[in-house]
């Protein structure tokens, strides 16, 4: 019995799975045709499976002449898997998008390979942006005057017109006569100056040193930048050269793609792909500090019923206000998560015993209890919520989260509860 139950519970996993990650997956034939696909897959691409069956050279191909999948489907049947690689695929309506592509050799009777598709079309487009914006950057420091600052015995005695623009001064006056420190972040300023008594002091002319910090301007606003230090003169009479370049949108962008790749678009959370390692971590500070963690599985109830019902726009307008009850009901060191479609997960860090869980685990239950207002509809949408603890119910974030799935799995069997995971 207990088998069965196991059976039908690893089932729904992957059905859930199967049906609500944002990944396309699909299985190859060995005639290099498409088998079986999730809904992921059609939302992505615009194909329909019974589109493409039988097709040995899939319509979506875009970047592989017959010839290199063919390749491709060889390597496969020999047992080579593909890791994630970008490539190049082709929606239905021509579009080309940018995918991140892996295929994972199966070699049975009937499947050749498993292939998963995650769409890196925007990522990609601010990678090219990025990539484009320094290529123009690069290109007008070839042309136009970078900061140029003359610095002797610690004083500015020179500085170029774009210092002045780049320090948000009026004109020259404001700068000379003044050291490089009033103008430097005050958390890097000694380390600043030891790299520029090192240039003074000792006899390697011929390298310049670079460190990257922020510089404060006049009116307050800091600027990333990029700091070439470079000793000029001679050893006798030294003098150092300061030529700043500003990075700041490359910065921007370095970091928008970082936001990008750890948190879901649509409610800010983070995703998976993170929380599969912070969750690590926080078992790894317990068990040193000798504490519990609780993990939360929420699933919003009926939420395909709302979907079906009002359309994916209501839809991701409750996921977003969900979400932002559910960040109001936990403390701020505690971790959320949207794995996909109305899945969410939840650690509550430095646990001491089962109340603590109980209390925050009732304060949301409450918060979504209350009505959703979205574009003048009343929504009531609670939710299910399975739970399981470190250390008493896994040692490791996969046992953690399977049994929280498995709490809420018969959490949802009454809808509107959340329970503890149970071993019986």
């Amino acid at each position: 019995m207990d088998n069965a139950f196991e059976l039908s519970t690893n089932y729904n996993v992957l059905d859930l799975i199967w049906n609500n990650t944002t990944d396309a997956i699909f299985t190859l034939g060995h005639d290099g045709s498409v088998m079986n696909a999730n809904p992921a897959f059609e939302d992505m691409l615009g194909w329909k499976i019974d589109e493409l069956k039988g097709i040995a050279y899939p319509s979506f191909i875009f970047d592989m002449t017959i010839e290199e999948h063919q390749e491709l489907l060889y390597q496969l049947s020999e047992g080579q898997d593909f890791p994630y690689t970008i490539m190049k695929r082709k929606h239905k309506d021509g579009k080309i998008l940018d995918i991140l592509a892996s295929y994972r050799a199966i070699n049975n009777k009937e499947v050749l390979a498993v292939g998963m598709y995650k769409d890196f079309t925007e990522q990609m487009y601010i990678q090219r942006k990025l990539m484009e914006s320094e290529h123009c950057y690069r290109m007008l420091v070839e042309y136009l005057p970078e900061t140029i600052i003359k610095q002797r015995d610690g004083r500015i005695d020179f500085v170029n017109s774009s210092g002045v623009q780049l320090f948000g001064r009026k004109q020259r006056e404001d700068i000379i006569g003044y050291s490089i420190w009033d103008f430097v972040s005050s958390k890097r300023s000694e380390e600043i100056k030891n790299i520029i008594d090192t240039v003074y002091n000792h006899s390697d002319w011929s390298n310049p040193k670079i460190i990257v910090d922020k510089l404060i301007r006049d009116d307050g606003k800091e600027i990333f930048t990029e700091i070439k230090i470079i000793p000029i003169g001679s050893k006798e009479e030294p003098d150092i050269q300061i030529v700043i370049r500003d990075v700041t949108e490359k910065k921007r962008y370095e970091s928008r793609l970082e936001y990008l790749a750890y948190h879901d678009p649509l409610t800010g959370l983070k995703n998976r792909r993170i929380f599969t390692k912070i969750l690590t971590d926080s078992i790894e500070e317990a068990r040193e500090a000798k504490e519990k963690v609780a993990l939360l599985y929420i699933d919003i109830d009926k939420f395909k019923s709302i979907n079906d019902t009002f359309g994916h726009d209501v839809g991701d307008e409750l996921l977003k206000l969900f979400a932002n009850r559910l960040k109001s009901s936990v403390r701020e060191k505690d971790v959320l998560c949207r794995v996909g479609g109305d899945e969410f997960l939840v650690i509550l860090k430095n646990i001491e015993g089962e109340e603590q869980i109980t209390n925050i685990t009732k304060r949301m239950h409450v918060a979504f209890q209350e009505p959703y207002e979205i574009k003048g509809t009343i929504l009531n949408a609670t939710s299910s919520i399975g739970i399981s603890v470190f250390p008493e119910d896994g040692l490791k974030g996969r046992s953690l989260i399977h049994r929280a799935d498995q709490a809420l799995y018969r959490a949802k069997e009454q809808r509107n509860q959340y329970l503890f995971y149970e071993k019986n």
